[in-house]
């Protein structure tokens, strides 16, 4: 079995987390076929998010327990810890946490400790994102975290590199979980053996992405991986963390809420050029045929 894993937008309403919106599009992924919810991560701007209102997230999708993923770090420990225990006691699948951000220079026995602090709360995957955060965390640090008494389970590596990910794999076990973070390397990554993907692109065409995850080994999975790569490319053209909003708009047709400043909305004409643009490329909608 391939996870198709979801790291959901964070709707917004009048710069305020709107719980209905945020439960509302968790619950339609889930329905789509989704196996787990990726919450708090880059998508869903948690980096910007306070500790209240990730604690928000957090107990707004906890009704969804072991379908849940959680985002806990953070460039403060002890809140980080805080919200690990928060999401255990909640009954979450898993916890997952970025590197602390902003200061790329950390030494890696600072790594470590950090990732021992969180992991041993909750089993956790790695988030590996080094285009957002500067390091690029090495399996050596995921060996010597676990050795340390840390619990780090799995990771998801944003990096478009098909044997970095297998890295993982090779050096820490097959009953390693690794994930592929790009949306346009999934079939590859798939092919080599890695156990799911978490693409943002899930937000608004969770069906293809579902059967992509379940028809990557047929040629109808390589017309599935251009449709989710034409799409993904098709957001990063009008500012990803912005258009993926306007994406479940267009695509499916309900309103997930906004991103919130310094992450600003489309634009009403924007979002319109795109809509044009995106009935040349999915003019089946979220049709995995």
């Amino acid at each position: 079995m391939k996870y198709k894993i979801v790291p959901l937008v964070t709707g917004f309403k009048g710069g305020k987390i709107d719980p209905l919106l945020l439960e509302g599009h968790a619950k339609r992924l889930l329905d789509s076929g989704v196996d787990y919810l990726f919450a708090m991560g880059s998508t869903g701007l948690g980096p910007a998010l306070s500790f209240d209102e990730r604690r928000l997230c957090l107990e707004t999708l906890a009704k969804f327990q072991d379908r849940l993923i959680c985002q806990v770090g953070s460039l403060n420990l002890d809140e980080s810890v805080r919200l690990a225990e928060l999401a255990k006691a909640r009954g979450a699948k898993y916890i997952s946490a970025l590197p602390p951000y902003y200061f790329p220079r950390v030494p890696e026995d600072q790594m470590v400790r950090y990732f021992t602090k969180i992991s041993a709360v909750h089993p956790t995957l790695l988030y590996n994102f080094p285009l957002t955060t500067g390091y690029d965390v090495s399996p050596s640090v995921v060996k010597a975290v676990n050795a340390g008494g840390g619990d780090i389970v799995g990771v998801k590596d944003t990096v478009a590199d098909v044997p970095h990910m297998m890295a993982f794999k090779r050096e820490l076990g097959s009953d390693f979980l690794v994930f592929s973070g790009p949306d346009a390397v999934i079939l590859p990554a798939l092919g080599s053996g890695i156990d799911g993907a978490v693409a943002g692109s899930g937000n608004y065409i969770p069906r293809i992405f579902a059967a992509l995850l379940q028809e990557y080994q047929t040629e109808k999975g390589e017309r599935l991986q251009r449709s989710v790569t034409s799409v993904a490319k098709l957001a990063q053209k009008y500012g990803q963390w912005s258009a993926n909003y306007s994406l479940v708009r267009l695509v499916k047709g309900y309103d997930p809420g906004d991103p919130r400043p310094p992450i600003f909305p489309l634009s009403p004409e924007d979002e319109a050029k795109m809509g044009s643009e995106l009935k040349e490329i999915l003019p089946g909608g979220d049709s995995p045929a």
